[in-house]
């Protein structure tokens, strides 16, 4: 049997290369043997995305689930991500979800993500549980399963919670492009509902995503590109493959930075929604954040790197708005967990409410916390030199960087050194999924337009 690796954003692997029916079993009982043993009797909903077989293995992971004891109800069509979380947290009959997807990898990837019950991530203490749980050979135990919508509730909410007047007396054209993944016919519906005329890319359920890799971000968001400026749309949204990010395309076509979408986030729901709070952030996210936090007189705090460090801030209850490094935002008042097309909704009613194109709104922001550029680079080690440079790392404390002596040195998630104009650079190692290998990551962002070598 192949081996698995369990850790707090779930599974993933190669279809026909470790992910399979035996390895949905192996980590279904898993994570079922490790909720029976408290909350025997509740209920888990199961959710799946667009990739080959998902449905069936859903059903699957499903009957494995109630075998445990646990009522196993398992989604009548695709559902993204987030719709799965939200009907998690409002069921309170509920312990948990269980989704099969992938997320954003490629086609030739499958996954599993569980969430806790109030639709977050699950604990660190949580994911080692199941890890250490799942056995060599899968369970031949079945139990029943039944069916029900868990995506209607969750778009109805949405709607709700959005002024679709505003957005219906601006007439905005969006183009929208879900890459063939699990947004498929929810966005859509949702745009039209508040009120924006909808151009579709790539807007049927397709189980390779022909070719697609079911990424918010270059190169494949170039057909939402083109079709913006060819359809003289307002904007383009564009969807990773189970919905739990997105990107955004400004009115000339060119893709905005998932580290201006989080400040622009922020900027509508303090100045138009009215909400004040803290605001929580990766240390390998942009500065911008932090900057647009303070300009808005909005507490910041800076966390490790992975989404569960985010999440542990959300319990002191004073949070509006969590983002990472990688643009994925989460609003904890709508559920403590990212949420892409929560995300497009509003920064749609944004462009809305200001009377304003997405690229002058850029702009704008951009005049009030300066101008920053941000690089990433990945750096394959193998096994040893990853060991070594993590044995490091803890211990580094250079007393000068790109010519300039440090004003700051920490070790959040790996060396994250800053300088004084607010320029950072963070080097960290960041676990391939399956554990066999590493990279190091050095990321970089200068702040106030200051070129370095």
């Amino acid at each position: 049997m192949a081996a698995i690796r369990f850790e707090t954003y779930g599974w993933n692997a190669r279809i026909g290369a470790g992910f399979d029916e035996s390895g949905v079993v192996r980590v279904s009982d898993a994570v079922a043997r490790t909720w029976a043993e408290r909350y025997e009797g509740s209920t888990v909903l199961i959710g799946y995305d667009t990739r080959r077989d998902s449905r069936r293995l859903a059903e699957v992971a499903g009957q494995v689930l109630s075998a445990h004891g646990l009522v196993a109800v398992v989604s009548d069509a695709v559902c993204p991500t987030p719709a799965l979380g939200w009907a998690v947290a409002h069921d309170p009959s509920c312990v948990g979800g269980l989704m099969i997807t992938a997320s954003r990898r490629p086609y030739t990837y499958g996954g599993i993500r569980v969430r806790q019950a109030d639709g977050g991530p699950v604990s660190a203490l949580f994911a080692r549980t199941v890890d250490q749980r799942i056995e060599a050979v899968p369970t031949a135990a079945r139990g029943p399963i039944s069916h029900a919508d868990l995506v209607s509730a969750y778009l109805n909410h949405i709607e709700r919670e959005t002024d679709t007047e505003l957005v219906s007396r601006a007439g905005l054209k969006v183009v929208l492009d879900p890459l063939y993944g699990a947004g498929c016919g929810y966005a859509q519906r949702l745009l039209e509902r508040i009120g924006c005329e909808v151009v579709v890319a790539h807007g049927q359920p397709v189980p390779d995503f022909r070719g697609l890799h079911p990424h918010a971000g270059e190169p494949w968001v170039d057909e939402c590109e083109r079709l913006v400026m060819v359809q003289h749309a307002d904007m383009g949204i564009v969807l990773n493959g189970d919905c739990s990010r997105n990107a955004i395309i400004d009115e000339t076509g060119r893709l905005v930075s998932p580290h201006d979408i989080a400040p622009l986030v922020l900027e509508h729901i303090v100045r138009q929604r009215g909400s004040y709070g803290r605001v929580v952030a990766t240390a390998a996210s942009s500065v911008r954040i932090e900057r647009q936090a303070e300009r808005l007189d909005c507490d910041f705090t800076r966390v490790p790197v992975g989404f569960d460090s985010i999440y542990r801030e959300f319990q002191d209850g004073d949070v509006i708005l969590g983002t990472e490094e990688m643009g994925g935002i989460c609003i904890p008042q709508h559920m403590p967990e990212r949420d892409g097309l929560l995300g497009s909704v509003m920064l749609t009613e944004y462009v809305a409410g200001a009377g304003e194109g997405v690229r002058a709104l850029v702009q704008q922001c951009e005049a009030e916390i300066g101008a920053m550029e941000y690089m990433a680079r990945d750096i394959r080690l193998d096994f040893g030199q990853s060991q070594r440079l993590g044995n490091l790392l803890p211990g580094l404390n250079p007393p000068e960087v790109l010519g300039e002596q440090p004003v700051m040195v920490t070790h959040p998630s790996g060396l994250r050194v800053e300088l004084a104009d607010g320029s950072w650079v963070l080097l960290r190692l960041a676990s391939s999924g399956a554990g066999a290998r590493a990279a190091a990551s050095a990321l970089l962002l200068w702040a106030q337009g200051a070129a370095r070598s």
